[in-house]
């Protein structure tokens, strides 16, 4: 009679022992999964191992590093893309597109660092600006800088998350048709882009003369109209004035006296 209830106290042990080690290793499973998943999706939005340059506008003046670039020339991680007097267009590792202005210099790493110029990025790739991380999930923004501690930061479709690289102070979320500006480290506040301020980012030096689109058929077409109400958008997004057509004078009969 004294055996039996030893015997069973070691059964519960043992099935409770069981039970907590089943529990133990799930937890474990699981944190190891929210681990990489985490991982995975940070890489696949920030990390840019890999720059191609796809177009190059206004003659032959784009480097990569100290050599002059060609069309499918690679820039590899932590390597220097400029442009002197000419323009490129750029396909990174991950899908997503950008287009440099002349006079800019970009680094291929964890973000889109532009150090100088111009650039518009399109896609899933976080950009990093005077001490900044642009945080994104796929939309059109464009950083311009023109010393890389001072610059601007202007959302064409989608919102970023606008981040100091040292994590000091709160994200600011900016929205499509808005700005923010750097200024020696500190953010200014968000604002609205004007419309002609968009319509001279969509007609001008980013977009014209490019032929290797960097959004899908229609997006930029639908871009320009929902930002500019007020003007009239081509199919490939060019937006220009609308001009109000003035009202045709009514002739007032004479009366005959």
């Amino acid at each position: 009679m004294f055996i039996l209830p030893l015997v069973s106290r070691l059964f519960n042990f043992l099935q409770f022992s069981r039970d907590w080690r089943r529990i133990f290793i799930s937890l474990i499973t699981g944190f190891c999964f929210f681990l990489t998943v985490g991982f995975f999706q940070q890489s696949t939005v920030a990390q840019v191992n890999l720059a191609i340059i796809q177009e190059i506008l206004d003659g032959d003046q784009v480097f990569i590093q100290d050599n002059q670039a060609k069309v499918e020339d690679k820039a590899d991680f932590g390597q220097i893309v400029l442009t002197k007097v000419s323009r490129a267009g750029v396909l990174f590792n991950n899908g997503a597109a950008g287009r440099m202005d002349s006079n800019s210099v970009v680094t291929v790493g964890q973000c889109v660092e532009i150090k100088q110029g111009k650039i518009l990025v399109s896609g899933p790739v976080n950009g990093c600006i005077a001490g900044f991380t642009v945080g994104v999930k796929g939309t059109i923004y464009v950083l311009e800088t023109m010393d890389g501690n001072t610059g601007d930061i202007k959302v064409l479709e989608g919102t970023v998350e606008v981040s100091s690289s040292t994590g000091s102070g709160e994200p600011v979320q900016v929205k499509e048709g808005e700005k923010v500006s750097v200024l020696q480290g500190i953010l200014s506040e968000v604002i609205p882009m004007t419309p002609e301020e968009i319509a001279s980012i969509l007609s001008g030096r980013l977009f014209s003369g490019f032929t290797i689109p960097v959004t899908p058929e229609g997006a930029l077409y639908s871009l320009c109209s929902r930002l500019l109400p007020g003007f009239s958008c081509s199919t490939s997004g060019i937006p220009t004035p609308s001009i109000p057509t003035p009202p045709v004078p009514v002739p007032i009969p004479r009366l005959p006296f």
